[in-house]
């Protein structure tokens, strides 16, 4: 087999993102679409204090303040593609717990 060489370029529009979870499900299609989201706590709508003289801010009661998942990107990838993802993710997981860093780079 011929050898080839790949150049990596990253778009203009490449960023590092952080990311806690996915959700997402198989499409009609049979297509694996998911979302990758990064869960935080959302500043709330308001909250009381109470001030006195000579003493510290002291709240009283918050209002609107929940958990949230906000979707950074969604991703669309067939079957075969997503297994391949997912078992070079938890080779690098396992690279990583065993304290391997240093030339694990590698492809999907």
């Amino acid at each position: 087999m011929p050898e080839i060489k790949i150049q990596f370029k990253k778009a203009p529009d490449y960023r590092i993102i952080p990311i806690t979870g996915a959700w997402g499900g198989v499409n009609p299609q049979g297509e694996i679409v998911f979302d990758l989201f990064v869960e935080r706590l959302e500043v709330p709508e308001s909250i009381q204090m109470r001030v006195e003289p000579g003493r510290p801010p002291l709240e009283m009661r918050r209002e609107g303040e929940m958990h949230v998942r906000e979707c950074q990107v969604g991703v669309v990838v067939r079957p075969d593609i997503a297994r391949s993802i997912g078992e070079w993710l938890i080779q690098k997981a396992t690279e990583a717990s065993a304290g391997i860093v240093k030339g694990s780079e590698g492809h999907a």
